[in-house]
């Protein structure tokens, strides 16, 4: 057996095409290829050296500790207190299940790519292994290690002094959603270890509030009176559209089990639509339909899909007028007779700019009769899930994109049904359902400062006012 040319690393054509003609040869001849190395010594490597097979690891199920709206099944197989590899619910480790099992009343819990990737984040050359401390200026980057009891008796020398110094407000629990200090310490729930410790030592200023979707939490509550919006993820199921507008499901699920109902969806012959600046990985997985748009100008598309709808007459008419306040001249409360209302802002009548596909398509570069397109095609179809995720809500006057999609879902007649999505924040338990009272004001103390405006107190303390930070305003 010859040994394949190196001229392969560096191909004229001739030589290309003899490799090329060599490689599948061997191929052919079983795998040749594959067990030579170029110099024609065995190569006898893999993708993880050593290779363990699964009886040589043991197995630890564990779950996910990214804040999408789900906790999904993690399986860790080690081999000592090394983590070889991770993979996911299989059916094996259900109650009663077995390898494989997989049903509409029991699904798999299978995790997404960014937990599936998580060993790469556990032993990631940039983490950081030991304490460091600074030594130079701050910003300068310089810290020198130290042992874990000096750093632990630094920072209680600090809290000490802080308290003493400045009194029992003086700490900053920022820690909140997502995985900023794990799920166990997380301070968002009372019960959080974080926040039982700062409050056992008498020093803790709490912070509420959700930068991460704010803008959307505060679109739900205007626009629906409550965050309570959503549907259940097994509604996805029904849904013969679904347009993913900046949400990526095979990346972030937010919620249970997403991608399995969204399946099942396909299956039975659902549409997919992505509006996203980039090209995802939940497009490719549904042969979706991919809008770029530029970001921060969602509002305007939306605005431009309105007006196609109302110009065209393809409303839910019967929907908005028992269900809907504020949409045309005829759902308005007595107490805003004769002022604008969504259909007047949308057609113009009072600022002379009509938001057509033709204005959107200038501001948020998708062609006009793209717009036109998906309108017509969102119109039309019922049930549609139009699922407006949090992201293109964390920019400046994002709430605006959320309250635009509220409007379109409503207009549509596509809230209250299966397979249908009343989209903002997208919660959809009820209150009395989950551990603590989840209203207005669930996480909001007398003492606590919006979670986004601990920098300006810092930067501009003393001279802040109290509703500057999300303070609520003494009465004396």
């Amino acid at each position: 057996m010859k040994t394949p040319s190196v001229a392969i690393l560096n191909p004229a054509r001739r030589s290309f095409l003899k490799t090329t003609a060599a490689g599948a040869a061997l191929s052919a001849a079983g795998g040749g290829l594959l067990e030579m190395a170029l110099d024609g010594k065995p190569a006898n490597a893999f993708a993880y050296a050593p290779h363990y097979t699964d009886d040589q690891l043991t197995t630890v199920v564990t779950s996910c500790d990214h804040n999408c709206g789900s906790r999904h099944m993690l399986v860790a197989h080690k081999k000592g207190d090394v983590i070889v590899r991770l993979s996911t619910d299989d059916g094996r480790y259900q109650i009663g299940g077995a390898f494989g099992k997989d049903t509409v009343a029991e699904p798999q819990l299978r995790a997404c790519l960014r937990g599936r990737s998580y060993r790469s984040r556990l032993y990631s050359a940039e983490r950081i292994l030991y304490p460091m401390m600074r030594v130079g200026e701050r910003g300068e980057g310089k810290f020198k290690r130290v042992s874990w009891d000096d750093a632990l008796n630094h920072i209680a020398a600090k809290m000490v002094e802080l308290k003493s110094k400045y009194g029992p407000t003086a700490i900053l629990d920022q820690a909140y959603a997502g995985t900023s200090y794990g799920v166990l310490h997380k301070s968002d729930q009372i019960e959080g270890l974080l926040a039982r410790f700062l409050g056992m030592f008498g020093c803790r200023t709490n912070s509420w509030s959700v930068p991460s979707y704010q803008g959307t939490t505060a679109s739900s509550r205007w626009t629906f009176g409550t965050i309570q919006d959503g549907n259940e993820d097994d509604a996805f199921a029904y849904s013969k559209l679904i347009i993913m507008w900046g949400w990526n499901p095979a990346y972030t699920f937010h919620g249970g089990n997403t991608f399995y109902y969204m399946r099942l969806a396909k299956q039975q012959g659902c549409k997919f639509v992505v509006v996203d600046p980039q090209y995802t990985d939940s497009a490719a997985a549904y042969d979706a339909w991919w809008i770029p748009i530029r970001p921060n100008t969602d509002a305007a598309m939306l605005a431009g899909m309105a007006h196609y709808i109302f110009t065209n007459k393809l409303q839910d008419q019967e929907f908005i007028d028992d269900y809907v306040q504020g949409m045309d001249e005829g759902t308005m409360p007595d107490w805003a007779k004769g002022q604008e209302n969504f259909k007047d802002y949308i057609l113009g009548k009072y600022d002379q700019t009509p938001k057509t596909p033709e204005w959107a398509a200038q501001i948020c570069g998708v062609p006009a009769d793209d717009i036109k397109k998906l309108a017509d095609l969102y119109a039309r179809t019922k049930p549609a899930a139009l699922k407006a995720s949090w992201g293109p809500g964390r920019n400046a006057y994002g709430e605006q994109y959320n309250r635009m999609a509220a409007a379109l879902q409503a207009m549509t007649g596509n809230i209250g049904i299966l397979g249908g999505s009343a989209e903002g924040v997208g919660k959809g338990w009820h209150a009395e359902s989950v551990a603590y009272p989840y209203d207005e004001f669930a996480n909001v103390w007398w003492g606590s400062i919006k979670s986004d405006r601990w920098a300006h107190c810092v930067l501009n303390y003393p001279n802040v006012k109290r509703e500057e930070v999300g303070l609520w305003p003494r009465d004396d």
